[in-house]
């Protein structure tokens, strides 16, 4: 596979659902994401956001 249809590939099954989710899903507040391959489909977990509370407030 060559550059450009991997980079397709990337925008297709990556960058697009990763951008919805950040405008109107589960990562609108922020959070964390870990992307992994199960049954050859990728998995996309995402956990809420930590918040960090400063120690002098």
């Amino acid at each position: 596979m060559g550059a450009r249809p991997m980079a397709r590939l990337i925008q297709e099954k990556i960058k697009k659902p990763l951008a919805n989710d950040l405008l109107f899903g589960e990562l609108a507040n922020g959070g964390h994401v870990t992307i992994s391959v199960e049954n050859n489909e990728l998995c996309f977990t995402i956990t809420g956001k930590e918040l960090e509370i400063p120690e002098n407030s």
